[in-house]
């Protein structure tokens, strides 16, 4: 969807916010707060100027300095909606507007029900801005909907595009220098793209609010870029220049890797116990399992089976009591500490084990207002690949702090014993296996209005990772599974990874190619989903946990093959310093495959500093195509290139930014280190690179300055 934004005076500004929750005219946003010319203050750095007026308090120019362009901000106001009230900047008062700190403004506007204070932050190095509402009222009250700003743009004419992407959604208003993009920080949210480029930028929060609580809505984003000079557009997909400044802006958000080189088995995938530990043989078998892992260099598992399988005891938990492994599972986790291998704890949410339907249940029976559908329900969902999910599911309601409190006990109590360096969560907010559409619980004794928990939910499976980093800060916070794998970037905050989107590692290939190894149909899929998950859904690349190997035959995949693991192995590492690895660690692999996986986990050790940073070649992975990836940091790094095809191709790059994300050096060196090492060849800065590759093959270069 796309809207032209063309200029506009406030006297022509006057379009409804449209339907449900949001129907609130604009004169309520701005009325009671008009311009009066007088400057207010000002927030800048070298990429945007932000500027305020001084009587409304409402921000009245952005100036996107990559292009020197100057955006007039029409609207910018606010809606607070309740049963019992609206609060808006037309029913209430400016009390103050002032600029806390170099980078923030603070505009505070009072009404007869409480006060609303609108926070701007622009980092010193950010190119984009945020602004967030903290609402008191001084009486209990039902929040329905927000609107946190509502931005209208003149200026340089802007063409917006509504981009949809997992479960959020971006806008990007573009002009032919650069452009402006904007969203909520949140899935499911109720934002809109109306008539004349206007975005409304809320969601339903649908909330039991306290009295004088201070409640911080979500926080709303707008930023600018500049667009690349050689860049051309998709239908229904954002531009180059738009991903790129998209995840530049999520990066600052979740932050540097916080952890090396995290090659991770999938226990569940990997022919481990999926079930309770019955004898001394299953654990010693598991056992011989983490062996197998500790040969082939991967030092990460997740649990084999939730709460390690023993869910008689979570179905029997009450009140004040403890998780704590028992001696079966504890003779596991010993020997994998003996063995260097660290295991990742797997807790539930809401059920105590969704995927064992005869075992599993909601927690504490002695509480079933803590449940969400007390006689259970039918409910469908589809995943990003298009896989259908149809579940019976019963579960407890997370957004219902008693039980958030007392199940988050539980989850730091297993945290705490020491045998565990990192969590994860899987499942979703019904007490199923994996559906992710909005929630709707009935349940009038919740932190939620009845019948729509969809955000106090998120809001407490985000809070459940945050305790979790914040209690052990060392911890590996994944890979993050269903419902936050499918929501979305802005549902992954706290986390390290993110699980695979090609979960079932099927030896599909790419459309247009046939005939190939297995293993160079794993690699060139684990290449595409990374992408999308950067260029589609805006996660930085540290955060993708591609998938390495196709599942073993004992779970309905391939036979094992030896062929090409070298291919497959550098698709995964360009991808992320994380990967995930689907091996038959029961029906075993030659002895030689072990040696190869982990020479090259050893290698992705020793080069972890270049692939914790990446820049995508042009080209996609793909029929008739070389594709790849730069790792550059500063004028040295390394840049993979990627032959799916049966016959010999030349990948090409260009020595600069823009391609390869070159940012110092004149003149270059560029030699092969595999498979052959010692071709080398001199460049200088802009020259493009032509490399020939052989078919079903990759090959790494470095490159220095000269």
């Amino acid at each position: 969807m796309s809207l032209v934004a063309k200029k506009l005076d406030r006297r022509s500004f006057v379009v409804q916010l449209g339907g449900g929750g949001l129907a609130v005219a604009s004169a309520s946003l701005v009325g009671g707060c008009t311009t009066s010319g007088h400057s207010g203050p000002m927030l800048e750095n070298e990429t945007l100027r932000l500027v305020f007026d001084g009587s409304s308090g409402l921000l009245t120019t952005i100036q996107n300095k990559l292009t020197q362009e100057d955006m007039q901000v029409h609207g910018d106001g606010f809606a607070v909606i309740a049963e019992e009230f609206r609060l808006t900047p037309q029913s209430s008062r400016l009390e103050s507007l002032h600029k806390k700190s170099g980078d923030v403004v603070e505009v505070t506007y009072r009404g007869k029900e409480g006060s609303v204070v609108a926070t701007y932050k622009l980092g010193k190095d950010n190119h984009f801005f945020e602004k967030h509402l903290v609402i008191n009222i001084a009486t209990a009250y039902r929040l329905k909907s927000l609107v946190v700003s509502r931005l209208s743009l003149s200026g340089p004419e802007l063409r917006f595009v509504k981009y949809p992407h997992q479960k959020s959604v971006t806008y990007f208003g573009r002009s032919t220098k650069g452009g402006v993009f904007m969203g909520v920080e949140l899935p499911f949210d109720e934002s809109r793209l109306e008539v004349g480029g206007t975005v409304t930028l809320g969601y339903r929060p649908s909330l039991n609010a306290r009295a004088n609580e201070g409640l911080q809505s979500e926080p709303i984003y707008v930023g600018v870029y500049q667009r690349r000079s050689r860049e051309t557009g998709q239908p229904d997909l954002p531009l180059p220049s738009e991903s790129e400044a998209m995840v530049r802006m999520t990066s600052t958000f979740i932050g540097p890797p916080r952890h090396g080189l995290v090659p991770m088995a999938c226990g569940w995938w990997c022919e481990m116990e999926h079930q309770t530990y019955q004898t001394e043989g299953q654990v010693e078998g598991d056992m011989r399992s983490i062996d197998f892992l500790a040969a082939c260099g991967v030092n990460w598992v997740s649990d084999n089976h939730p709460w390690s399988g023993e869910i008689d005891k979570m179905n029997a938990m009450r009140q004040g009591d403890h998780y704590e492994p028992g001696p079966l599972v504890k003779k596991l986790l010993k020997h994998a500490q003996e063995k260097r291998v660290n295991v990742i704890f797997w807790p539930t949410m809401n059920n105590t084990d969704p995927w064992w339907k005869d075992k599993g249940q909601p927690f504490r029976s002695d509480r079933p207002d803590w449940v969400m559908f007390p006689q259970g329900t039918a409910l469908t969902g589809k995943a990003l690949t298009g896989l259908v999910f149809k579940e019976f599911v019963k579960g407890n309601c997370i957004a219902n702090r008693p039980f958030f409190d007392w199940l988050m006990g539980l989850h730091l109590d297993g945290m705490r014993t020491g045998y565990f360096p990192g969590w994860i969560m899987d499942g979703d907010f019904f007490g199923g296996g994996g559906i992710v559409i909005p929630v709707n619980c009935p349940s009038e004794q919740h932190d939620h209005l009845p019948g729509d928990s969809n955000y106090a939910c998120e809001r407490a499976l985000s809070r459940m990772m945050a305790m979790i980093r914040q209690d052990t800060p060392e911890a590996f916070i994944g890979p993050m599974c269903r419902p936050s794998m499918d929501l979305g970037i802005w549902s992954n905050r706290f986390a390290d990874s993110v699980f695979t989107l090609d979960e079932f590692g099927l030896p599909e290939p790419l459309p247009g190619l046939s005939g190939q190894p297995i293993n160079v149909v794993m690699g060139d899929k684990a290449r595409r989903w990374s992408r999308i998950r950067v260029h589609h859904h805006f996660f930085p690349h540290y955060l993708d946990q591609p998938l390495v190997f196709a599942a073993p035959k004992s779970m309905r995949g391939p036979e094992w093959t030896s062929e090409k693991i070298d291919y497959v192995m550098l698709s995964a590492l360009s991808s992320s310093p994380n990967q995930l690895y689907y091996l038959p660690t029961k029906a075993g692999i030659p002895e030689r495959d072990k040696v190869e996986i982990r020479k090259w986990l050893d290698w992705g050790r020793k080069n972890i500093r270049y692939l914790q940073v990446r820049k995508d070649l042009e080209e996609w992975p793909g029929a008739g195509e070389v594709d790849g990836s730069a790792h550059i940091t500063g004028d040295r790094g390394l840049i993979f290139l990627f032959n799916p095809n049966q016959k010999a191709l030349p990948g090409r790059f260009r020595l600069d930014d823009e391609s390869i994300g070159l940012t110092s050096g004149t003149h270059f060196e560029v030699r092969q280190v595999y498979p052959a090492a010692g071709t080398k060849q001199q460049w200088k800065w802009g020259d493009e690179v032509t490399w020939n590759v052989q078919p079903h093959s990759a090959t790494v270069l470095f490159m220095t300055s000269a």
